[in-house]
């Protein structure tokens, strides 16, 4: 009896494997005729001094843009023209990372999850013991900025970030009078949390010690001070909530 359930075990994870690449096959055929020219780029897009060149080459057929979007479905697809200069950074599978994002490093490090997509213009930054934490399925759109300094910035799952949204989990000093304030050093109220499936509109800033809780919606240029709960709406200067989603209108 056991070896017949082994058996059966044994031919649903074979079947299981096989259905896998026949759908990873008809992603990729999406790419059109030329799919095979950018299957076999990316798989030479991580070689040393000549990746750049075979990632330009993967997205020749495909097109600019978010259409270049599907090459993360075969490997992270890091652009050419993304700066990226960051010992500690920690990349997962299937990331996409488009034009001219810049992740940079010195002390601090970034680490992004599965299938996250950061889309131009984006700049990521982590240093003096700070850190970036990206979760699997999150969208940041064009021209974020995220700050790890001193403290985090930890963003869940299939959170959505819109464009021009900017993450601060530190201030200035203020105290010493004697000091330009340039000189004086960096404080933190604490990390920033943005848990699991947020949307946050465009403009959005978030300041350091805030959590945004699961599910919440933050609406566009809002300037969020103080924590937000689960599944509410804020809006304003400072932020300040609204509403909840599904509450009887």
């Amino acid at each position: 009896m056991s070896s017949k359930v082994c058996t059966e075990k044994d031919h649903n994870i074979w079947v299981e494997r096989v259905l896998r690449r026949k759908r990873r096959l008809e992603r990729l055929k999406k790419l059109g005729r030329w799919w095979w020219w950018s299957w076999m780029a990316m798989q030479l897009s991580d070689l040393p001094f000549m990746g750049r060149f075979f990632t330009w080459i993967a997205g020749l057929p495909v097109g600019s843009f978010r259409s270049r979007r599907v090459l993360a479905r075969i490997k992270t697809y890091i652009s050419p023209k993304a700066q990226i200069g960051c010992p500690n950074l920690h990349l997962g599978p299937n990331c996409f990372i488009d034009d001219f994002v810049t992740i940079w490093g010195t002390d601090g490090s970034v680490i992004l999850g599965k299938r996250v997509h950061l889309y131009r213009g984006t700049i990521i930054e982590a240093a003096q013991g700070g850190k970036v934490i990206i979760g699997e399925n999150t969208h940041v759109q064009p021209g974020c900025n995220l700050n790890g300094y001193v403290s985090e910035v930890r963003i869940g799952r299939k959170v959505m970030v819109s464009a021009g949204c900017a993450f601060t989990p530190y201030q200035h000093n203020l105290d010493d009078l004697s000091q330009p304030m340039s000189d004086q050093p960096l404080i933190s109220k604490g990390d920033i949390v943005v848990e699991d499936d947020v949307w946050l509109g465009m403009g959005v800033k978030v300041m350091d010690g805030v959590r945004i809780g699961r599910a919440a919606v933050v609406g566009a240029n809002a300037v969020v001070t103080k924590d937000i709960p689960p599944y509410s709406i804020a809006v304003g200067v400072p932020a300040r909530v609204i509403g909840k989603r599904g509450a009887t209108q």
